[in-house]
């Protein structure tokens, strides 16, 4: 690799195990903070529209979900494969894995475009959505659904990032496409500075608009500051070849976070049985939820390079104190956090919504489910390192188990006995009892491999 491709890469293959994990979370946790932060400020605005404008976007979110979960996946194949080639120190095939996952990328982004379009009133009719909300979906997804493009590329382009060790970019590409949206949703929303006053339609476009930034900027980086976008006719002699090699992990990995969406759209469709207030106020919950678990996404975040670099020059050991050291911090920061949200949750809530009903919903769920972070944490991190491992499938097993074959039966005996906070105490036993095995299930393959 000549010195001018090297520039921008870190070697995880060497140097303190901790001081890598921390170097490359702290980029990571600001990023992610950030992302979460406009989904927060997404809520906060909608919520000013009324409890109905909420409901929607519960409805809604599952369903974008699953199309951030499929850009998961396919970062996650490229992004192991990737890290791979750089420990061994082989431009010539990262160029191949970046470009092919572009093309690869655009195809996925018109499929889910065409379909969601084509789909909005079935499915949502299917998810327990009723009349009231129906046509505030639909206002929302008409638009969002031309935003995929824009939010795969940044996905896949930052797993690129993160599998050569550089998180200090993507994070900050995190941050500008953040503020861009929380500055746009109230002018959008609202109609502010004479503009239009479009509610749901404005949150839309401000996301839309946001994420847009993100994908000239990735786009840009990835061509002239890591120099892994190269078109030409070698790329597409060899794109199935190639394409196989990500889909050898992206496509399980497409699997193990498509399953939690899914589940997710189950599971919201059991809680509209308990009226859209049930819904508005999971929606606020989940939302606090994912700003506060922001460090688990981190460290499942830069736990697949950090493995698969450290796999492709055979550095075993380093590959399970890794784990170890992570699984640690999982536990500790699982534990602050359920005592700051026990104590913070009543008086957080409220500022999402005041009408007593959700917010008592959403306090009861942050007193229940957080108990089961750090054991999520856990998850996240295992499935992760497996499919750093290219090992994939064992992510796939452990998501079916915590979600289909645990919390979807739990979640369904709880609403029969019509019984919501047994709903989210589901939830968080199916996250301890499915961290535990996670664990063992990863240091097993760790300590076994050649």
């Amino acid at each position: 690799m000549s010195e001018k491709h090297k520039k921008h890469q870190v070697n995880l293959t060497e140097g303190p195990v901790h001081k890598h994990l921390i170097r490359m979370a702290l980029p990571m946790i600001i990023g992610i903070s950030a992302s979460m932060g406009f989904l927060l400020a997404d809520t906060f605005f909608i919520g000013r529209l009324g409890p109905d404008e909420l409901a929607a976007v519960g409805f809604a979110g599952p369903i974008i979900m699953i199309i951030v979960a499929s850009s998961i996946g396919l970062s996650a194949g490229t992004s192991s494969v990737m890290a791979r080639a750089a420990g061994r120190g082989d431009h010539d095939e990262m160029i191949k894995l970046a470009t092919t996952s572009l093309i690869l990328v655009g195809l996925l982004s018109l499929a889910f475009t065409i379909i969601g379009l084509l789909t909005i009133n079935p499915l949502f009719r299917l998810m327990g959505a009723d009349e009231t909300v129906l046509p505030l979906i639909r206002d929302y997804m008409q638009i969002w659904y031309w935003a995929p493009i824009f939010v795969i590329t940044p996905m896949v382009a930052m797993g690129i990032m993160r599998s050569v060790g550089d998180t200090s970019l993507q994070g900050k590409i995190m941050i500008w496409a953040s503020l861009a949206n929380i500055i746009l949703d109230p002018i959008m929303i609202f109609g502010l500075f004479g503009f239009p006053r479009m509610e749901l339609e404005g949150a839309a476009y401000a996301t839309m608009i946001a994420r847009a930034g993100s994908f000239v900027a990735v786009i840009y980086y990835l061509t002239y500051r890591f120099h892994v976008i190269k078109f030409s006719h070698a790329i597409f002699a060899d794109f199935w070849q190639t394409t196989k090699k990500i889909m050898h992990v992206g496509i399980p990995a497409t699997g193990t976070n498509i399953i939690i969406p899914i589940a997710n759209s189950v599971i919201v469709a059991i809680i509209a049985t308990f009226g859209n207030d049930a819904v508005a106020g999971a929606t606020v919950a989940i939302r606090i939820e994912t700003f506060v678990i922001i460090f688990f996404f981190a460290l499942s975040a830069i736990i697949g390079p950090f493995v698969g670099q450290n796999l492709g020059v055979r550095n075993h050991e380093r590959i399970e104190l890794a784990l170890k050291q992570s699984a640690l911090f999982c536990i500790v920061w699982g534990a602050i956090l359920t005592l700051i949200i026990a104590l913070a949750a009543p008086s957080v809530t409220v500022l999402f919504d005041d009408t007593k009903s959700i917010s008592d919903i959403a306090t009861i769920y942050l007193f229940i489910v957080p108990i089961s972070y750090g054991a999520y944490g856990i998850v996240m991190t295992a499935n992760a390192a497996f499919n750093g491992l290219g090992q994939p499938l064992p992510g796939v097993m452990i998501s079916t188990l915590r979600v289909v074959i645990l919390q979807i039966p739990l979640v369904l005996l709880a609403a029969y006995y019509n019984n919501l906070p047994y709903v989210f105490a589901a939830a968080s036993l199916s996250n301890i009892l499915v961290g535990i095995i996670a664990y063992v299930w990863i240091m097993r393959t760790a300590r076994n491999l050649d």
